[in-house]
């Protein structure tokens, strides 16, 4: 499984604001956050090895809830008008239910 550091730098990105989420879920850190992170970007991996750039994103249920609490998390922190970016969210939201 041959990975570009390019594509591993967006997988530790992402795994972080999923993470945080989760943490912020849970009312407390996770002691055991390597573990999360690396089940995390494997399953991720294994979805698309090669990270194609035509890959088509699928989430699961839970995937889009955290997806959704880290957005939360990110406008609750920095503030950044909220009704636009819900907007464009659910239209995401809407196109990978789709594909």
């Amino acid at each position: 499984m041959a990975v570009t550091e390019d594509r591993l730098r967006t997988l530790l990105r992402v795994a972080e604001s999923a993470h945080a989420a989760y943490e912020a879920e849970r009312g407390e850190p996770d002691e055991d956050w390597p573990a999360w992170y690396a089940e995390f970007i494997v399953a991720r991996l294994r979805e698309d090895p090669g990270g194609a750039e035509t890959h088509v994103l699928r989430l699961d249920d839970e995937e889009l809830r955290l997806l959704e609490a880290a957005v939360h998390s990110h406008l609750n922190d920095f503030g950044h008008e909220e009704a636009d970016l819900l907007r464009r969210m659910k239209a995401l939201h809407a196109k990978v239910r789709a594909a």
